[in-house]
Order: structure tokens, then C-alpha cells, then sequence
């Protein structure tokens, strides 16, 4: 009776039967795919990770001007946009023409192309916080840690150089603003000299409060055997001394003759010794930032050379040599056993040709089998003495 079921140990006894083909088949392919690997062409990853720390983003001196930065995702947005705008093509072809990558190509869209091609064997990304990780990928492991080391010099620099540059640009307001200023406070001098000779006590008051302004602004750059210093200092005690001319008595009390000062000058004396003090700071910030660059960012992994490629991988190769073996294995199988006629189908083609009926077919009975067989039925007779 026929029948459709398929039984596990029919499987079992099939891939028996064909074991030996099965691992000859695997074997080769494993063979095959782990020599394909000294076929292509290897590449090498050399990496590097750096960490920006949150005091670069946060500056108490320029707070008050440009905000500080808290979150930790947007540290990690300008951290990634400072990386792509110093990965910019002016640097990739500086790469591609500094290590013979480039070709040499005079044709625009090759050159973008090789452009491309260099750009794709860099990754970026960032690693969480403030860590960055950048690596490179090429055929030679020598050139491969050259340009990492490059790269991370190259992302360093652009780093510090951006946060300079804004100390620098505020800086340059700040001077324009102090040049404003100097230039109003020698018109309004040039104009009180004459002033002051007539011992005016509302003119003598504005000058004392002046220089009070100057010397607290000057006093923090200036020590106070400064020329400058002293000069103001003496001229304090001049004009204190023309104000105590103007101290009158009256019933046993002293009273001052007073006076008001101009909104405007006063507001511009404020000003100008708080631009004085804030344009003192600036510059000991800038001082500061210039020779502590190593200090705003950390290097977790230095780059490195790298002693085993990252592509082709052995065992990822020897792998899918094995499955593809197993595939082969299978559809070599499949084709044997059942696309291929089996000795039944043989002999009834063959009885249809005979014109004759096929009853049966004896089993296949081994050497061993049949021997074993005539030695029970030699000890059956002997048991029976036959």
C-alpha cells in the first residue's frame, strides 16, 4: 500500500545513507569560503573616542551674553555638528591627496565620486553623553591609524577653535563699545577742565565720582603704584580738597551744598566701569582658554593599529560555508532520492518492458547478515540434535 506519511527514521536512515557525501560537500564548502577570505581584499579599522566636558559649554563670563548649555542632548547635537563641519571636503580631500587615495582625476565628477567613496569608510557617531567615536577603514593599517590620528587632531583644533573664536568675537564688541566710550568720556573731559577751574561744587562732585569710577575699574588691571593709578588718586585729593572750601556752617551743623548729576554721564560712567571690569575678565578668560585646550576635551580610546582585519572575517566566511554546504548537501540528496528513480520504479519499468508482472522485490540482504542468519540455524538444529 502506498502511503503519504513521512516517518522520522526514514529521514534518519536517508541521511545515513548519504553521510559521507553530506560531509564531503560541507567540508568543501567550508574549505572554499575560508580560503575566499585570503582571496579579497582585506580591511583594517583604526578608532579613536574622545569626551567633550560640560564646561566647555558653560562659561560663567559670557553667560550673560550667550546662554549656557544644561541638556545633555543638545551638548550631544553640537558636539555631532561641530565633528561634520570639521569632517568638511576641504579636509577629506586633504586626506585623499596627503595618502594617494585620490586617483588624481581633473574631472569634477570623479573627484566627487572619490569624494564619496573616502567619506563612506569614515564612522561617526556618538557613544553616549558627551563620548564621540570616529574610526577609519582601509586596506593598509599603517595609513589607516595615520589618517585616524590626523582626524583626531584635526576635530580637537576645530573643537577649541570654535569656542575661542566666540570669546573672541564678544571680546571685539567689547572693545568697539570701550572705544565708544573713551571717546565720549574725552569730549565730556575736554569740555569739564574749564569747568572745573571755576571750582564749581556740582562740577568738583561729577569729577570726585569719575574718578571714584575709574579707579574701580582700573584698579584690576593696575597696581595701585601704577603712574596711572597714582595720578587718579592724586587728583582725588585735589578735588576733595576744593569740595571741603565749600562746606559751610550753620547752628553748629555742617551742611554740603548739594547738587544733582546728570542722568545721562552718570549712566555713562556706570557703564564704562562695568565694560571696563567685564573687558579685564575677558581677557584672563581668553588667556586661560588659550593654554588649558587639552583640558575641555578627554581621549577615551587613542587610536590605535590595528592587528587583525575587520573585513573578511574567517569564521563569519567559515559559517556560511557550512550552511551553504548543508544547502548543497540537501538539494544533492533531494535529487538522489527522490527526483532520481528507486530500484522498485526501476524494476517495474523494467517488468512493463518484459511484459511480465512484477510480484516483489527481496530485500537487500548483507554478507554478514546471511552469516548470522546460517549461525541461528545451525545452533537451532544442534538444540533439537539434528
Amino acid at each position: 500500500m502506498n502511503s503519504d506519511k513521512v516517518f522520522i527514521r526514514d529521514l534518519f536512515k536517508v541521511i545515513m545513507k548519504n553521510k559521507y557525501k553530506i560531509v564531503l560537500i560541507c567540508g568543501l564548502a567550508v574549505a572554499f569560503s575560508v580560503q575566499l577570505t585570503n582571496w579579497i581584499e582585506k580591511q583594517y579599522t583604526s578608532t579613536f573616542e574622545i569626551n567633550v566636558y560640560s564646561k566647555y559649554f558653560q562659561n560663567p563670563l559670557i553667560s550673560e551674553v550667550i546662554p549656557d548649555v544644561y541638556n545633555i542632548p543638545e551638548m550631544r547635537f553640537a558636539i555631532d555638528s561641530m565633528v561634520k563641519e570639521a569632517m568638511n571636503d576641504d579636509f577629506i580631500d586633504g586626506i585623499g591627496r596627503d595618502f594617494n587615495i585620490y586617483s588624481g582625476t581633473d574631472d569634477e565628477r570623479e573627484l566627487s565620486k572619490e569624494r564619496q567613496l573616502l567619506r563612506d569608510r569614515f564612522s561617526a557617531f556618538s557613544t553616549g553623553g558627551q563620548s564621540y567615536q570616529i574610526s577609519f577603514s582601509y586596506k593598509d593599517p599603517y595609513i589607516a591609524k595615520a589618517i585616524v590620528e590626523k582626524t583626531l587632531v584635526t576635530v580637537k583644533s576645530h573643537i577649541i577653535d570654535k569656542r575661542i573664536k566666540t570669546i573672541e568675537m564678544i571680546k571685539e564688541v567689547m572693545v568697539k563699545r570701550l572705544n565708544s566710550f573713551s571717546a565720549t568720556q574725552k569730549l565730556n573731559q575736554q569740555g569739564g577742565e574749564k569747568v572745573l577751574a571755576s571750582k564749581s561744587p556740582e562740577a568738583l562732585r561729577e569729577e570726585l565720582q569719575k574718578i571714584e569710577n575709574n579707579l574701580a575699574a582700573l584698579s584690576k588691571q593696575y597696581s595701585e603704584n601704577h603712574p596711572v593709578i597714582l595720578n587718579l588718586v592724586q587728583r582725588k585729593e585735589t578735588v576733595t580738597s576744593w569740595l571741603q572750601e565749600f562746606t559751610v556752617k550753620n547752628d553748629g551743623e555742617n551742611l554740603e551744598i548739594t547738587f544733582g548729576m546728570t542722568p545721562d554721564r552718570l549712566i555713562n560712567e556706570q557703564l564704562s566701569s562695568k565694560f571696563y571690569t567685564k573687558y579685564h575678565d575677558f581677557n584672563i578668560a581668553l588667556d586661560i582658554e588659550k593654554k588649558s585646550l587639552e583640558s575641555y576635551i578627554g581621549l577615551i580610546k587613542m587610536p590605535q593599529l590595528p592587528t587583525a582585519p575587520i573585513w573578511p572575517k574567517k569564521r563569519l566566511f567559515a559559517s556560511l560555508g557550512l550552511i551553504m554546504g548543508l544547502v548543497l548537501s540537501f538539494v544533492v540528496v533531494f535529487m538522489g532520492e527522490v527526483l532520481l528513480p528507486s530500484r522498485d520504479e526501476k524494476l517495474r519499468a523494467e517488468a512493463k518492458l518484459l511484459e511480465s508482472m512484477l510480484l516483489g522485490s527481496m530485500p537487500k540482504i548483507s554478507a554478514k547478515t546471511l552469516k548470522q542468519q546460517n549461525k541461528k540455524v545451525v545452533e537451532q538444529r544442534e538444540s533439537v540434535g539434528v
